[in-house]
Parts: C-alpha cells; structure tokens; sequence
C-alpha cells in the first residue's frame, strides 16, 4: 500500500534547487524585463519538474536526503498543489516519513478543482503560510506556528467566521502580513457585530477579494494600532467608511499606503476625512 515507483533522476531535488534560484531572482529583479524573463522560467520548470501527485515523505526520502548522505538536520515546509486532485488520506502521507519522527501534514480540497498537500516538520520554524483555510490545523495546544508573520487565508467552501480571526489573534501574535481571499457571507452575525479584537502587530491587510464582512470584522470591529499599508476594494472601502464607525476611522488614520482597486480620483472628498493625505495621493501619482 505504502510503496510506489519513484522516478530514477533526482526530480524534485532539481525542482527545489530551481525553485531556490527562482526565488532569489523574484526578490531581486534588476529590470522589468528581467522579472518577464523569471516568470517564464518558472512555468518551464513547473511543467519539466512537478509531480503529477503530492509530495510526500517518499519523494523527500529518494529525490532529496538520498543525495545527502551527511545531512544531520532538515528542515522543511513544502506545498503541492493539484488541479482535479485525488483524495488522499492523511494517514498515507503521515506513513510514507518513515524515518522522519518529527513531521506533520494537513491536505485541503477546494471547489474551485484544486486540492493541496502541506507537508511540514516540527517544530515548525517557517514565518509564512499560503492558502490556509477553515481546515487547516492552525489552532493546535502546541501552537505550532505561533512564529509565523506572513498568512494568506484562502476558503472558496467555508466562511471566515468571527471565532476564526478570534483565536487567529491568539494563535498568531507576531503576525504582520495579512491577505484575505473569501467572497462567502459570514453567517454568525450575532457574534460578528459584537466582537472586539485587537491584532498588535499587523501592519498589512490585503482585501480584495473578499466579502465586505470581512472588512467589517476587521476594518470596523478590530483594533489595528501597527496598521501601515490597507489594500481593498473600492466599493467595499467606501461603503465601510459610509458606516463611519470609530474604530474604522481610528485604524485607517495611520495608513500610511492606501492600495484601491481603481483610482480614488471620484472619492478624494469621502476618502480625506479617514486617511492621512499622503496615503492615498501616492497612489494618484503612480497611475498617472
């Protein structure tokens, strides 16, 4: 049950030392040109390199410590992702680390026809989380990613209710970077109205697609003191301002980037009165 062919050369190793490369061009582009050149290699070594199932304990064990006969640590955080996925039980995958003691997975399926495998080992010392959703352990006893700065929530099944973003701010205290994909209605809206939270670090929230609750819980009914950069749609951020709650003027009076979705050009007047100027007129510069 547990056994399965690998391939003979060392594919994912190549993929991840590709990837490596990949990543530091991204982070350091010399030119636009140079970004357009990087893109294309990634979808080259995507299709020459990606394996047509999750990655798993066996691939790590035949493309990668094979090949590292010295190794005395590996640390490791990986996500595959799999268009028309097959079901895969967590079990499987937690078997096939068989001299990995220490290692956890969590595997999600999406009604947009993906499905991903997360396969990480413990503890866990990564600072970022990508498309984390209503299913993902994040709230464990052992707060296994209490380090983590950077998260991108993603449920195209399930709602974001209050009680999510309530032990995200427990679970999460260092978080920084916030991106929120969900376009669903939350349905506990007796507890939505009535929440309070506070995230102390937060300094970015990105918005656009998602359902105005969302702005709501977190624009209206969060305390955001480190709150520096807002990205939002801007249907949804002039219908939150037109609620003129306190404690959304409150947060947005210390962005200090404001990224709309369309110029404000039309909404200057409705804009100034939550925003410090230099906020949103750079992004008018910018489109010019």
């Amino acid at each position: 049950m547990l056994s399965r062919n690998i391939p003979g050369p060392p594919s994912l190793f190549g993929a991840l030392l590709a990837t490596i490369g990949l990543m530091f061009s991204l982070l350091l582009p010399n030119s636009k040109s140079e970004l357009n050149g990087t893109a294309n290699e990634s979808r080259n070594i995507e299709q020459m390199h990606t394996p047509n199932h999750f990655i798993d304990g066996y691939d790590l064990e035949n493309d990668i410590i094979a090949y590292m006969p010295h190794l005395c640590q590996f640390n490791f955080h990986i996500r595959s992702v799999l268009e028309n996925a097959p079901h895969v039980e967590l079990d499987t995958i937690r078997q096939s680390f068989f001299r990995q003691q220490s290692v956890n997975c969590a595997v999600d399926y999406f009604n947009n026809n993906y499905g991903q495998c997360q396969i990480y080992s413990l503890p866990f010392i990564g600072t970022r989380l990508d498309f984390i959703s209503n299913r993902f352990p994040l709230f464990d006893i052992t707060n296994t990613f209490c380090m983590v700065t950077t998260l991108l929530l993603f449920d195209d099944i399930e709602p974001f209710e209050s009680i999510f973003f309530e032990r995200l701010a427990q679970a999460l205290p260092h978080l920084r970077i916030l991106e929120i994909i969900n376009k669903l209605e939350q349905k506990d809206k007796i507890r939505t109205t009535t929440n309070d939270l506070k995230f102390s670090h937060l300094a970015t929230l990105i918005s656009f697609d998602i359902h105005i609750n969302y702005a709501e819980q977190l624009l209206s009914r969060t305390y955001l003191p480190c709150l520096n950069e807002l990205a939002i749609r801007n249907d949804i951020l002039l219908a939150i301002i037109n609620e003129n709650q306190h404690q959304t003027r409150d947060n947005c009076s210390r962005v200090e980037r404001l990224q709309t979705s369309k110029p404000l050009y039309n909404s200057l007047n409705v804009v100034q009165s939550y925003f410090p100027a230099d906020s949103y007129l750079k992004q008018l510069v910018e489109k010019q």
